[in-house]
């Protein structure tokens, strides 16, 4: 399975700082297809998910900071217009989602709180613009 080729341009930044390592662990679970990215844009804020299937070593805490980061180098999108959620797949096929509000100074992600989506409302909400948002 090769990238997918809307990440290809993303992917000429991470090139030079992972060339001579290979791809990042990032980069290896889009490849792996363990991640499917997509965006969806409302009112200039980028809902950005990534749509997986159980847990996940880069979402886990100790992680979560790097993967962020990374993540918004490769979509090249600005870390204080941007969401990040999780769509985690369960064993039933239902969509559990997290939401990961994060604090950035200084090109770093200081602070990330995971916060699971659990008000029906909310989640249709999240329902929708994964619905409507586009795999890159």
């Amino acid at each position: 399975m090769s990238i997918n080729p809307l990440l290809k341009p993303a992917l000429t930044s991470q090139a030079n700082n992972s060339h001579a390592q290979g791809f990042t662990p990032l980069l290896k679970a889009i490849e792996a297809g363990e991640f499917v990215l997509s965006v969806s844009n409302m009112l200039g804020c980028d809902y950005i998910f990534i749509n997986h299937k159980g847990a996940h070593a880069l979402l886990s805490p100790h992680q979560l900071h790097k993967t962020i980061r990374e993540l918004l180098d490769i979509l090249d999108t600005s870390p204080r217009q941007s969401l990040i959620v999780s769509a985690d797949q369960s064993d039933s096929g239902a969509l559990i989602f997290t939401r990961y509000d994060y604090v950035w100074e200084n090109r770093k992600v200081v602070r990330v709180n995971a916060n699971a989506v659990n008000n029906p409302e909310q989640i249709d909400f999240m329902q929708m613009m994964l619905d409507c948002s586009s795999t890159c």
